[in-house]
């Protein structure tokens, strides 16, 4: 870190420290020390800095100001703390792009391993920056397509596969799905039109195929006026033990 990011972290840390805090009200009992503790506060500043001065080279996000980032995506890429998920021990995240809802979740759920899959290539190299400066330990980026199966993403074996604002759900699923292991969870960030398309026959009937079950969790963030939805699609073991997860066609 150069001194000139040095000192942009420091001017902006009370800004983040400003609004964690304000944003752990919302959040249940158990989620709040997370957020406001020194070592996410600091890796979120730090990753907002760098964030910013990519943005000014390539299009990462369309408004890389830190105060706009931390009210529509940080706060946004948060919702499963809102709703209270468990931290996963794995988690794939799908076209992470400039670090949405990978970065904030690897600093939420330290323990947990986080692989970011990045098919663009400057984009990806940014990723892999932030793996050694923010720092993420436990992060890692897979520059590749996740429906290619020669990406070297392993089979079964992410707890949670989560994609915010990529594809139709259909689609995802049918990526993730030889990717979550047993009893996967696959997190979703959606919109009131996205849902109906869990009503359609074809795909319901998928979803039995396949043994998963779809959820819609509603959450609301401050200064934010739109309905907000995660889909939770629960994978289960089929009887007997036998998968019949080879995709969700």
């Amino acid at each position: 870190m150069d001194s000139g990011e040095k000192t942009n972290v420091a001017q902006l840390l009370p800004l983040v420290r400003q609004s964690m805090d304000d944003f752990s009200a919302l959040l249940p009992a158990g989620e709040r020390r997370a957020i406001v503790s020194d070592a996410f506060c600091t890796g979120l500043t730090s990753f907002l800095v760098q964030l910013a001065k990519a943005n000014e080279v390539m299009n990462l996000t369309s408004d890389a100001d830190p105060g706009h980032v931390l009210t529509t995506h940080v706060r946004d890429s948060l919702a499963p703390l809102l709703v209270e998920l468990e931290s996963p021990r794995s988690l794939l995240d799908i076209g992470t792009g400039g670090g949405f809802p990978a970065v904030p979740l690897a600093l939420a759920w330290p323990t947990t391993a986080v692989t970011m899959s990045e098919s663009i290539g400057k984009k990806a190299r940014f990723l892999q920056t932030l793996v050694h400066s923010v720092p993420l330990p436990r992060g890692r980026v897979v520059h590749a397509r996740v429906e290619d199966r020669t990406n070297a993403l392993p089979e079964r074996a992410f707890d949670m596969i989560t994609a915010r604002g990529v594809a139709h759900i259909a689609t995802i699923l049918q990526y993730a799905l030889p990717l979550l292991a047993s009893n996967g969870r696959l997190v979703l960030w959606k919109g009131e039109r996205d849902l109906a398309e869990l009503q359609d026959p074809p795909f319901a009937a998928t979803l039995h195929r396949v043994h998963c079950t779809a959820t819609v969790l509603d959450y609301a963030l401050p200064g934010v006026e739109r309905n907000s939805k995660l889909v939770i699609l629960q994978v289960t073991p089929a009887p007997g033990g036998r998968s019949s997860r080879r995709n969700g066609s």
